[in-house]
């Protein structure tokens, strides 16, 4: 009997099944190979949903023989789900993708592609309120509107007006902390913190780290303090900006313009 790798097929698949499985695994290198100007998004959600319904009919998360194919799977669908940064996403592709996640790192709390998977899940789902959040504010969602003025904005003022101008723009910062957006922002972004801090610990401890890890778990950190209340806010600042200094220092990594700022 042929089978994959000389094997039998897994668990009482059939070789149709074990053949479905391969095939929906091409389907998705075909369309991360091409770029995603090639492939029109409406069939790529198609092909994407196939491939989820063929998963989850085969058991395919919980076959261990597939390990590396189901970090590339997972990968590949969560980029599918949310192509574009402000974007709301396609969300039962997303939420697929994320259970996905939590199985691997049931499997293995020290999996760090899982861990990272689910930070940027949850990142991705704060884009929608960022991006709100800019346009509302008619600046950046990781700049620092309405925050307290730095040093080199406060040049000319007096020690007393700065304390009058940092303490208004605390004011006004934590009363849109309260609003709906920030809310829903930060309830997204506290996890994808946790998540992909918790990847670059073990990252680092399995040799693995690496400058983009580091970049986009200060992106987060960044993301966070910008919604955060003024009292608590500093710290998630901070973070990000060792995050990013050690990201600098990576070897065969140079940072955005963006978060060089």
């Amino acid at each position: 009997m042929s089978t994959r790798n000389g094997r039998l097929p897994h668990d009482g698949l059939d070789l149709a099944q074990e053949a479905q499985i391969q095939r929906a695994i091409r389907d998705l290198r075909h369309l991360t190979e091409n770029s995603p100007e090639t492939i029109p998004w409406a069939q790529q959600i198609v092909a994407a949903r196939a491939a989820v319904s063929t998963f989850e009919r085969t058991g395919f998360v919980y076959m261990p023989e597939y390990a590396n194919e189901q970090t590339f799977v997972i990968s590949a669908l969560q980029k599918i789900a949310y192509p574009e940064a402000d974007s709301t996403g396609v969300a039962d592709i997303a939420d697929w993708c994320m259970a996905q996640w939590l199985v691997l790192l049931t499997r293995n709390p020290n999996d760090v592609d899982a861990l990272r998977g689910l930070g940027q899940n949850w990142l991705a789902r704060a884009q929608a309120s960022l991006s709100r959040i800019h346009r509302q504010e008619g600046g950046s969602s990781s700049g620092s509107s309405g925050r307290p003025l730095s040093t080199n904005d406060r040049t000319g003022y007096t020690s007393s007006e700065e304390a009058r101008e940092a303490d208004r723009a605390n004011v006004e910062a934590d009363a849109r902390a309260h609003t709906a957006d920030y809310v829903e922002a930060r309830g997204m972004l506290i996890p994808a913190v946790d998540f992909l801090a918790r990847a670059v610990e073990v990252a680092e401890v399995d040799g693995r780290l690496t400058g983009n890890l580091l970049s986009e778990a200060a992106e987060s950190l960044m993301h966070l303090g910008n919604v955060t209340y003024s009292h608590s806010n500093e710290q998630y600042f901070h973070r990000a900006v060792r995050f990013l200094r050690r990201a600098a220092q990576m070897p065969d990594f140079r940072l955005s313009p963006y978060l060089q700022r």
